[in-house]
């Protein structure tokens, strides 16, 4: 019987071969699938350039995928119902609350360790369930994070002076990364400072963070990072404006800013997930116009 002669009634590891439908699904559930999306495109492509092999894509993470009922045959518009990648993150796509547990069961078994669980709020909640009694007492746990999202121009006018940032410019944009991180979490970027510091590198390697330089003494006034992207979606990362220029409008004009160079990149479409007790976030980003079409939720350890 082949690996889709049957409907199966739990979430099961996909094989290699499959993983072009997994890709598809993530493409077609937009803002909820671009994280997910993003590690499958990357994945995809390595096993393209590197022969497909299970082991090849094991070591870069898993999917596990919860079918559809193959009773009236092979649906047109797909056979995958829901799905969760599993790498260093679980990033659960279309999961609701009838099947979380069994996605949270699944991880059981597999006996992986993730840095954060990240996706539906009713998803994320209803696989931490499960995962919890067995698990390590979580950094942080954000049950209510509105995902924003934004399909047209901002309603502010970009800053000019907000620009790409190069690898040139790591000890500037270094600082103000690792506070972010620090003020949005709570607690420093985890494990050595220098794998912290490479994987800044590797963003601005990429062209992937923008930020506004203060001319007089060149640190960063604010900065934004264009983060996972799959398809013709983007998910904003890292927004941050140094606190002494805070209430200035750099954040809404930054913003405005990002959305643009999005444009420019050729995505039609911007997201991003913030805690709901930001206000003063939550303020700028409906300025700039986006807004909320689910809520999300993180587990971090």
């Amino acid at each position: 019987m082949g690996l889709r002669g049957a409907h199966r009634t739990g979430p099961r590891v996909l094989a290699v071969s499959e993983y072009h439908d997994a890709l598809r699904f993530c493409l077609a559930h937009g803002a909820d699938g671009v994280m997910a999306g993003a590690r499958l495109d990357e994945t995809c492509r390595h096993l393209a350039a590197g022969g497909r092999h299970q082991a090849t894509a094991a070591s870069m993470g898993e999917v596990w995928v919860k079918e559809r009922p193959r009773s009236r045959g092979r649906q047109a518009d797909g056979w995958i119902d829901s799905l969760v990648w599993a790498g260093g993150n679980l990033i659960p796509v279309a999961v609701g609350s009838d099947c979380a547990p069994e996605y949270g069961a699944l991880a059981r078994r597999r006996g992986r360790r993730y840095l954060s669980i990240v996706g539906g709020a009713a998803a994320v909640a209803g696989m931490w369930r499960v995962l919890e009694p067995g698990s390590p007492r979580p950094r942080a746990y954000r049950p209510c994070q509105p995902l924003l999202v934004i399909d047209t121009a901002a309603f502010t006018n970009p800053d000019p002076e907000v620009k790409v940032a190069g690898p040139d410019q790591l000890e500037t944009i270094l600082p103000a990364c690792w506070d972010m991180f620090t003020e949005e979490l709570g607690f420093p970027p985890p494990g050595p400072q220098d794998a912290y510091k490479a994987h800044v590198a590797s963003q601005l390697k990429a062209g992937c963070i923008l930020a506004r330089l203060d001319p007089a003494s060149g640190q960063v006034i604010f900065k934004a990072e264009l983060g996972a992207a799959a398809g013709d979606w983007v998910q904003v990362q890292g927004v941050w404006t140094d606190p002494r220029w805070r209430g200035q409008g750099y954040a809404k004009a930054g913003m405005a800013a990002i959305l643009a160079e999005a444009g420019r990149r050729g995505y039609r479409h911007v997201c991003l997930y913030v805690n709901d007790f930001n206000a003063a976030a939550l303020n700028v980003y409906q300025a700039v116009g986006f807004t909320q079409a689910s809520t999300w939720a993180t587990v971090m350890f």
